[in-house]
């Protein structure tokens, strides 16, 4: 039994529903039950809370392979738990959603990683780079509304990637072999700047967009307005950083060497959300 974790989120969602494409009998673990039932009726939902202890007991009760996301700007403390639960329950394999770049450095995700390496579970590593699909769920209103990208990003150039993309790479390592003891830096097939990202959402939609580079300060009080939490904000603060020092510009051959097929474009991602936007 696979079982998903954070499956509202924007690759838990779609790891269920390439799972369920599959055929592949799946566990959906979530904090807000009605919500996920809602979205997966056909499908078994438990609760699981990263800060209850019996609900994550429960939810990993003969399940042997297990897909770890943690929802936010979450500390390292509650998700090492869960992986120690997990080694308790019989769990054999973790597939953990991590980010490009946690790797480098101290901080929350790679202390997790860190704590799967010496857990004696098989464990495999998602490295994702800025999502698609900021566009098309956090950002569209902006879009839609006001035809800007507003970002603190400066010029620099991102290999977003389609969470679409993230999911499959997830699939596989849930379900096949060859996979344990891998970490994937999942991109897109190009870098691209806001500028051109901007381009790609106007020529799918047929309306203008432009890109308007704002300051670290202007961005915050933005989130701020938009009654983002703190935490959350200075996590977004620091990672535009990233973007702005040339760190998210990466783009590998990750998702081709293992789905055997060719990431999606940023181009296509927009034809297929053009609808969002408009």
């Amino acid at each position: 039994m696979i079982l998903i974790t954070t499956p509202n989120g924007k690759v838990g969602s779609e790891i269920v529903r390439q799972l369920q494409a599959q055929g592949t009998p799946v566990r959906v673990g979530a904090h807000t039950v009605e919500k996920a039932r809602a979205a997966f009726p056909d499908t078994e939902v438990v609760h699981f809370d990263f800060n209850d202890e019996a609900s994550v007991h429960a939810a990993l009760q003969g399940v042997d392979r297990l897909y770890l996301a943690s929802p936010g700007p979450m500390p390292a403390a509650p998700v090492k738990r869960v992986v120690d639960l997990a080694k308790e329950a019989g769990v054999q394999h973790v597939v953990r959603l991590s980010a490009l770049g946690a790797e480098q450095g101290d901080n929350p995700l790679r202390d997790v990683e860190r704590h799967l390496e010496a857990s004696g579970l098989q464990w495999t590593f998602l490295r994702p780079n800025w999502f698609m699909q900021n566009y098309s769920t956090d950002m569209a209103g902006g879009i839609r509304e006001q035809g800007q990208l507003l970002e603190p990003a400066g010029d620099a150039a991102t290999g977003f990637v389609d969470a679409r993309d993230i999911a499959a790479v997830g699939v596989a390592a849930l379900t096949t072999d060859g996979h344990a003891g891998q970490a994937y830096g999942i991109t897109g097939p190009a870098a691209l700047t806001r500028t051109e990202v901007a381009a790609a959402i106007s020529a799918a939609t047929g309306r203008e967009v432009q890109y308007q580079p704002i300051s670290e300060e202007q961005y915050q009080q933005v989130m701020g307005r938009a009654g983002a939490p703190d935490a959350y904000v200075g996590l977004m603060t620091n990672l535009y950083q990233m973007v702005r020092a040339g760190y998210t510009a990466t783009v590998t051959d990750d998702v081709q060497r293992v789905t055997g097929r060719a990431p999606i474009s940023f181009e296509q991602f927009a034809r297929d959300h053009a609808d969002t936007w408009r």
